[in-house]
């Protein structure tokens, strides 16, 4: 394949865009011209890598303040310190500002002397916009798109219209089915050797990547518009798509780079582990921990300041003991405090178990697109369902779900046994064939003969694997109407009736008109949105 040569590389580039302003001179001279006089025009493969540069997952105050209480994977034990609206803006922007990068370079490609040799690269840069552009419309609804990520080419784009959730999904997902369809190893593609980042021009991977968004985006889509989700489905089957043991994101060890969640945490976060996470990952509330069965439990979550397994209420009863003051004493009862990576043993008290300080303040675990476990767990409630033309087969349901849950829990001994900073009870390499097989046949967890409870186990397993991903558990639990495990919240919880995002408070100010007739002046985030039985 040819190789694109390219004389300085930098990793990650953030695009930077000159704009030219006219100066009076009297007085102020050439005040407003750059330092050094230069013009910057934008490359290819810097704007790839600018886009590339920014998949890492924005807003994870989101989840620790308001996704763990919703998805019930954690629990908040007190109200967030923090506003969502005032959360979302990050998610938002690096969105948009990728859209407009995306548009720019598509022009860039078509100026080349021969554009059809950067047809990879155009797939690539497809599937990572229709990927972002899905999660964006499933975290907010309705936004803009058509319009939207073209304000460099003047005035006129600089207020898009919204567009309807539905148009977003068809239109996203031509565009990944078009990228697949158009990935090629063939001879005279340019390829942008150190400048991709993500998955190093291996253009197999590239292509189970899209078919599996594919698999994910048909199934959340298909209550409303089961005809055109069943033909994408039924197709991707036949395609390459993850194996049980691959997944893809951002590997921080890779790009020489950190991801510090720890400051989602701390604060005015307020997270523990959960009383419905906990019920199905342990059999009993034996504080000594013996009833767990989950082997992810201990990577996951450990134990209270008293060594004892107790999980925070997901809707506390009247009498429920109040969890100390994380602030009291300069943080010492904060159980992620990133004092604790050196002298383990908490020095203050805290009721409830948290989540595990080394999963919190590992910099090195990677922010995840999609996964083979997740891909298995798609499969097990297709052959559960009997959709897509697929007849029902509980026998094949069960090997995907079975496939599911070992690929899981490997992935995250692998994980939990190579961090750096895990030093206290840290998991072997992988479980033992029979610790596997002893967790496999508890019968919380064994595949159920009935169809229907046999569903309800492939969800809840599904929202276990999506652990460190709240954004798909959340997408998981609504387009499924709630089944994953999930208990009634309390009337003034944060995170109750929670479905959609609100749109951030700057896009009130710079595009009004279009907020106000999408939303009737009043963004509720209990509305619905389209895919949403």
């Amino acid at each position: 394949m040819k190789l694109l040569t390219i004389n300085k590389i930098g990793i990650p580039v953030m695009l930077a865009c000159s704009v030219a302003f006219t100066s009076c001179e009297k007085d102020f001279g050439n005040i407003n011209e750059p330092w050094d006089n230069r013009v910057y025009s934008a490359k290819i493969p810097e704007m790839y890598n600018g886009i590339a540069s920014g998949m890492p997952e924005n807003g994870r105050g989101v989840f620790s303040s308001f996704l763990y209480q919703n998805t019930q994977l954690a629990a908040n034990y007190a109200a967030a310190g923090f506003r969502l609206d005032n959360l979302v803006g990050g998610i938002w922007n690096n969105y948009y500002f990728a859209l407009a990068d995306y548009r720019k370079t598509l022009e860039l490609i078509e100026e080349q002397e021969n554009p059809a040799s950067y047809t990879n690269v155009r797939a690539m840069l497809t599937t990572l916009i229709a990927y972002k552009t899905l999660r964006n419309t499933t975290l907010f609804g309705d936004i803009p798109f058509a319009e939207a990520g073209m304000a460099f080419k003047g005035g006129q784009h600089y207020r898009p219209v919204y567009d309807g959730q539905e148009t977003i999904f068809t239109t996203a997902l031509a565009d990944l089915k078009w990228a697949a369809d158009n990935f090629s190893t063939s001879s005279g593609q340019v390829e942008l050797g150190a400048y991709e980042t993500l998955l190093q021009g291996d253009i197999s991977k590239w292509i189970k990547f899209t078919n599996s968004l594919r698999l994910r985006y048909a199934l959340v889509m298909r209550e409303k518009n089961a005809a055109a989700a069943d033909a994408i489905i039924a197709e991707v089957l036949t395609k390459p798509l993850l194996a049980p043991d691959e997944y893809l994101g951002v590997e921080p060890i890779k790009l020489s780079m950190e991801i510090n969640r720890g400051p989602a945490f701390r604060g005015n976060s307020y997270v523990r582990m959960g009383s419905t996470i906990w019920e199905a990952m342990s059999s009993s509330n034996a504080v000594n921990g013996s009833g767990i069965f989950d082997l992810r439990t201990r990577i996951f979550f450990e134990p209270n300041s008293d060594g004892e397994w107790k999980p925070y209420p997901q809707n506390p009863p009247t009498g429920t003991v109040a969890e100390t003051d994380n602030g009291a004493s300069g943080g010492i009862n904060d159980p992620y405090r990133e004092a604790r990576l050196t002298t383990w043993t908490p020095a203050g008290e805290y009721h409830y178990s948290p989540l595990n300080l080394y999963y919190v303040n590992d910099r090195t675990f990677p922010d995840l697109f999609i996964t083979g476990s997740e891909v298995s767990f798609l499969k097990a409630e297709i052959y559960n369902r009997g959709i897509a033309g697929v007849a029902a087969s509980a026998a094949t349901a069960k090997q995907y779900y079975d496939e599911g849950i070992t690929a899981s829990v490997k992935y995250w001994y692998k994980l939990a046994n190579g961090s750096a900073v895990w030093t206290v009870n840290k998991p072997a390499a992988e479980p033992t064939p029979g610790e596997l097989s002893t967790m496999l046949s508890n019968p919380a967890v064994a595949y159920s003969a009935t169809p229907a409870d046999a569903l309800k186990q492939i969800y809840q397993q599904h929202w276990i694997s999506l652990f460190h991903q709240p954004f798909d558990a959340w997408t998981l639990k609504r387009r499924t109407g709630n089944a994953t495990p999930n208990v009634p919240l309390a009337p003034t919880s944060e995170a109750l009736n929670l479905n959609r995002l609100v749109y951030p408070t700057g896009e009130i100010t710079a595009n009004y008109d279009n907020w106000l007739n999408v939303t009737g002046g009043t963004d509720d985030r209990t509305k619905k949105s389209w895919f949403m039985p």
